[in-house]
């Protein structure tokens, strides 16, 4: 009898700790996540400044994505696959700063859409996070951007 409870008194601490575990699991990958979009806008930002304006291809921009773990689907791409996560990289036409931003949807489930904007934007330098779900709604206010 003794044993039944302590199973069923670790079933319910496991069973309460889970939401918790994963939570923290999407925060920190998604921070990870953040990171890279920083890099590819500090890097836009570096080749805005030598160019006079963004470029759509991210193979071109300085930034050594192997340890990152990233993959550039071929040269002249704007998409870039970090762990499951698609990165877009939006330069609109020159003038027109409305597209100008690094976009993610987070895996999995694509829960939180993110978008980085450029300093020469239509929204300089902002983060906006887009919660699709309520998990993610929840991720995005723990983020505090």
């Amino acid at each position: 009898m003794e044993l039944l409870v302590v199973v069923l008194i670790i079933g319910i601490l496991a069973g309460a700790a889970l939401p918790q575990y994963q939570r923290a699991v999407h925060k920190a990958r998604l921070t990870n996540a953040l990171q890279v979009a920083f890099n590819i806008r500090k890097a836009q930002e570096v080749y805005y400044l030598a160019n006079g304006n963004y470029i759509g291809d991210l193979y071109s921009l300085d930034i050594d994505y192997s340890k990152s773990g990233c993959i550039i689907a071929s040269p002249a791409t704007s998409i870039m696959n970090c762990k499951n996560t698609i990165f877009d990289n939006i330069v609109g036409p020159v003038g027109n700063p409305i597209g100008h931003r690094v976009s993610f949807d987070y895996s999995p489930d694509k829960i939180v859409k993110i978008d980085v904007y450029f300093e020469h934007s239509s929204k300089p330098n902002q983060i906006e996070c887009t919660g699709k779900t309520d998990e993610g709604i929840a991720l995005c206010k723990s983020l505090n951007l």
